[in-house]
């Protein structure tokens, strides 16, 4: 997988998507720009089926955290944390985006073989170098 590592910036945060495949087949964007203070949906495509998407968030350092599957939340999760399914797409919405929001963000369901993530930087694709990460 090869991930875009910040350097220098805290002006924005660049978000990036990655994803395998699994029983149930999920899609997301590649790519997508957002600066702090701006509202986010991560994209996670449901081929087919209605199997519940659930979302995890993970900061470095850390084990993966559960945020929510549809209105199932964490405990004190934040309310600008919040869930959209619109047919085969469901979203994970973070509104007001904050540069403590950095982390990586998982989608899965329970009979995928695999799961999708989206990883939260900062840094502003003018000002990032490229590296590979082993996944």
């Amino acid at each position: 997988m090869m991930k875009i590592l910040s350097t220098t910036t805290l002006a924005g945060l660049l978000l990036s998507l990655s994803g395998f495949e699994a029983i149930v087949h999920l899609t997301q964007e590649k790519i997508l720009n957002v600066n702090v203070g701006q509202d986010v949906r991560i994209l996670c495509r449901r081929e087919s089926g209605s199997w519940a998407i659930s979302w995890y968030q993970q900061k470095a350092g850390d084990t993966p955290k559960y945020l929510l599957a549809d209105s199932n939340r964490a405990s004190g999760l934040s309310s600008r944390f919040t869930y959209t399914d619109n047919g085969n797409d469901e979203y994970l919405n973070i509104a007001k985006v904050e540069a403590s929001d950095e982390a990586v963000y998982y989608c899965g369901c329970i009979i995928c073989e695999n799961h999708h993530s989206a990883t939260v930087q900062r840094g502003t694709p003018a000002k990032t170098s490229r590296g590979f990460q082993s996944s």
